[in-house]
């Protein structure tokens, strides 16, 4: 090398990390009271996912004076609900989806719920509790910060009927309160509820520890 000349190299370093760029949406106008109204219910093909749905569908209808109740399940949990979506938004006046529990099944669990709130249709939307920052994480990206997600203990799949119901039953205080809640006061309350302001996801948090 020559002396007093040094050549440097420059490369330049791209980061494959996207950025969103999305309008928020607000959530659906909810419903004054349950009382003769026909609520849908999404079964995500999750295991006990039917069940705990069936659940809180026997309650609505003895405790909450729903008329009608109508039922749909996905094929597999990894897709969106699509047509069945539609339908539901647009036959029912609420909708009830479960549920999220790993990291594919909660991304489009929230998706389907975005989905149908875009539509004018309150969605109640049920996250485990170890996935709903991925929830509430995906709801922002989508545009719908504010979007109510409840959680039910981790994990829901292989635990037996009973305990299903009962988490079922311990739920629905909230799912009435997220379809018939003033939607201001909603988006007070769920806005930062699992995630603050500007907050990240880990990549720890997009597997299931179990």
């Amino acid at each position: 090398m020559s002396s007093g000349t040094t050549k440097q190299r420059r490369d330049e370093i791209l980061s494959p990390v996207g950025e969103v760029q999305t309008d928020d949406r607000p959530i659906a106008t909810r419903l004054s009271s349950l009382e003769g109204t026909t609520i849908g219910f999404l079964d995500n093909a999750k295991t006990n996912a039917d069940v705990f749905l069936a659940e809180v569908s026997r309650i609505l209808t003895e405790e909450y004076a729903v008329e009608e109740t109508v039922h749909r399940s996905k094929d597999n949990t990894a897709i969106p609900a699509g047509s069945i979506a539609s339908y539901l938004a647009t036959h029912c006046d609420a909708v009830v989806n479960a549920y999220g529990d790993c990291g594919s099944c909660t991304s489009w669990c929230v998706y389907d719920s975005v989905d149908i709130e875009g539509r004018g249709t309150p969605v109640a939307t049920v996250n485990s509790d170890e996935f709903v920052r991925l929830g509430q994480s995906e709801s922002r990206s989508l545009g719908m910060p504010g979007l109510p997600i409840l959680t039910v203990e981790h994990p829901m799949g292989d635990v037996p009927e009973d305990v299903v119901h009962e988490r079922a039953a311990d739920a629905v205080d909230e799912i009435v309160s997220i379809l018939t809640e003033n939607r201001e006061r909603l988006l007070e309350e769920y806005d930062q509820k699992y995630l603050d302001a500007g907050e990240e996801i880990g990549d720890e948090e997009l597997y299931c520890p179990l």
